[in-house]
């Protein structure tokens, strides 16, 4: 008879607790860069338009501290409550995805953005965290069927992501659609699942929706031409890659870049690293990559630490955490040229509030989740 597999072993309390002091630190730096380079963008824009340059700023604090306190409420609910609540958080996103698409203005082409009380919702960001709520739960509740020898049936579980992505690709936004796709696929990796119960699903649907928005949708088929063409004159793109390279080692110096003053939109949301190379130089970009890198890394620690809880913590910390990183990689990938053009926001350093709450929620579920296992871990007697 072959012997019982060892438990894993608990990790050092002081460790899952430094690495959640690391991710809070590391996020906490990215938004102070973050509110910098806001003011710095929104003086220059400010200054072309010749009206007052602070209300962008003001606008942002604003969307701080609301980001800090979902933050310290995602770290401090109870996880027995975030489960209970994953159900709910899938309908309510679907419910609002819907209502964007019925109620919401076109804007270039698509409907991204409901307006209530004077606030814009992109409904596509709840989505992410709707996914990862959900998805985290019901695969924790598999991983317990399967320890009690039953083999839970994988479709009923993905039929309402499925849903939020269809909803998400009729707006259209493909990136979006694809980002959700790819949390998930994380998390069904995380949870075990064979990759040949996922790969045949991935040849069939990939494909087909990659076909049907170059053919259907122009801004995605314009794009795709672009990335293809290379980065023309004239274009963001282009113009992001002289900012960035302009910048040199160090950077013209706080508030002295060029680029932004109207040379490519958004370069205080979607553009707005290419604003910290050419100030900040290679020495901001790399502080910059460097922070992400960190929370990639530190994320994954809390959420190896987070077994102890159980495979939920695990999927709720290494989720959040993709989300994070994953975004600022496709961000730094566009602006840098080596995606094709989409329009995501840099985490803690866009503006913009949705994505912020989204990234700061994050943050707090990882918290969360190091909190609660430094004292699991503690009571347990793990040494640290």
């Amino acid at each position: 008879m072959a012997a019982a597999a060892r438990p894993a072993p608990l990790p050092p309390v002081g460790d899952v607790r430094h690495a959640g002091h690391v991710v809070l630190s590391t996020a906490l730096g990215l938004v102070a860069l973050g509110l910098v380079m806001v003011y710095s963008t929104s003086s220059a824009l400010g200054a072309i338009e010749g009206t007052a340059h602070t209300g962008m700023l003001v606008r942002q604090l604003r969307w701080v501290v609301l980001g800090l306190g979902a933050a310290w409420i995602a770290a401090a609910v109870p996880l027995s409550w975030l489960r209970r609540a994953a159900v709910p958080a899938m309908v309510v996103a679907s419910v609002l995805l819907a209502l964007t698409l019925l109620l919401s203005p076109a804007v270039k082409g698509s409907r991204r953005w409901l307006y209530v009380a004077g606030l814009s919702i992109q409904a596509s960001e709840l989505l992410k965290l709707a996914v990862l709520l959900y998805l985290a739960d019901r695969l924790a509740r598999r991983d317990a069927a399967q320890a009690q020898g039953l083999n839970p049936r994988l479709l009923p579980v993905l039929a309402p992501v499925g849903i939020g992505l269809v909803l998400v690709l009729v707006e259209p936004d493909l990136g979006a659609s694809l980002f959700i796709a790819a949390e998930a696929v994380v998390l069904l990796g995380l949870a075990g699942v064979r990759p040949t119960r996922v790969l045949p699903l991935l040849l069939a649907v990939v494909p087909s929706v990659l076909f049907f928005a170059y053919t259907r949708f122009p801004h995605v088929r314009n794009r795709l031409h672009l990335y293809t063409a290379g980065a023309d004159p004239g274009t963001q793109v282009h113009e992001a890659l002289v900012a960035i390279g302009s910048g040199g080692a160090l950077g013209k110096g706080l508030g002295q870049g060029a680029q932004k003053l109207g040379y490519f939109s958004e370069a205080h949301n979607d553009f707005i690293f290419a604003v910290v190379g050419e100030e900040l130089g290679f020495v901001g970009c790399a502080a910059v990559v460097l922070g992400y890198m960190a929370l990639a890394w530190y994320g994954r620690r809390v959420a190896w630490g987070g077994r102890v809880l159980g495979s939920y913590a695990l999927y709720l910390a290494a989720g959040a955490t993709f989300i994070v990183t994953f975004q600022a990689l496709i961000n730094i990938a566009v602006v840098t040229a080596t995606a094709p053009t989409k329009g995501v926001s840099l985490p803690f350093i866009s503006t913009g509030g949705s994505n912020l709450l989204m990234a700061c929620t994050c943050i707090g579920l990882v918290l969360n989740v190091a909190r609660r296992a430094a004292r699991v871990t503690e009571a347990d007697g793990a040494p640290g």
